[in-house]
């Protein structure tokens, strides 16, 4: 992983101009991201950096959650409340059964 600060310095300008373009264009941030992300994997000057799963736990991970919990809509969390409560538990459940068995029978 041999990344520059040039180069950290490239992707956040990137990413800010991205932000610009997909409030002015009325489109979800992540939206741009990604198809910014698509087109910037076409281009020979990227940097090389290995994702893995520390990256993504300790680096990207964290400010997710955290952007998501700052604009999170309270009313419409308790509205859904039941509903995303038994798709954390029984479906986790359900999963966690699923790849066990597949695993048990398959492996």
């Amino acid at each position: 992983m041999n990344i520059s600060i040039e180069q950290i310095e490239t992707l956040l300008l990137i990413a800010a101009i991205v932000a610009m373009v997909a409030r002015l264009l009325k489109i979800p941030y992540t939206v741009g991201l990604v198809l910014a992300g698509i087109a910037l994997a076409f281009l020979p000057f990227i940097p090389d950096i290995n994702l893995t799963k520390d990256l993504i736990f300790t680096i990207f991970l964290p400010p997710l959650i955290y952007e998501a919990a700052l604009y999170i809509r309270w009313p419409e969390l308790r509205r859904d409340l039941p509903v995303i409560l038994t798709l954390a538990t029984v479906g986790v459940l359900v999963s966690g059964a699923v790849t066990a068995a597949g695993m048990h029978y398959l492996a």
